[in-house]
């Protein structure tokens, strides 16, 4: 179980809900979950190019999105955070958080109905998990 301090506490993340109240795309197409993959993928493959040339780790490979001009991690993020967007189906000019407390208190009512919701993870539906599961993220 992983723990964490918070000043003088360590809790477990067992000790915690947080994760329980952050809603799933409850109807991503595959697509839609193939597309959020690649952005992923690209997302990392950029990061991981840029701490071969930045000194000072991801901090400071995050801190050029600040600098002016264009920055192929800012464009493989806003890649990704379209991709997310369509897989939830919401819009990218509406309020963001309207949206996904209106998905949050949907979820809400799905569950106190005892009817099927989409859990986190790779949707029951989706034929091909395996394209999505890569060797590049980080090993524990």
């Amino acid at each position: 179980m992983s723990r964490f301090s918070i000043g003088p506490f360590t809790r477990t993340l067992r000790d915690l809900v947080v994760w329980n109240t952050f809603p799933w795309p409850q109807s991503p197409g595959a697509k839609a979950i193939e597309a959020v993959a690649e952005a992923g993928r690209e997302v990392r493959r950029v990061r991981a190019e840029a701490l071969t040339k930045i000194k000072g780790g991801l901090r400071a490979v995050y801190r050029t999105l600040e600098l002016p001009g264009s920055n192929p991690l800012k464009d493989a993020h806003a890649a990704l955070d379209a991709a997310v967007l369509a897989a939830y189906g919401f819009s990218p000019t509406g309020d963001l958080l309207a949206q996904l407390l209106d998905l949050n208190l949907t979820v809400a009512r799905r569950i106190t109905a005892e009817e099927p919701v989409t859990a986190p993870g790779i949707p029951a539906g989706f034929t091909t998990p395996e394209q999505l599961i890569t060797s590049d993220c980080i090993q524990p």
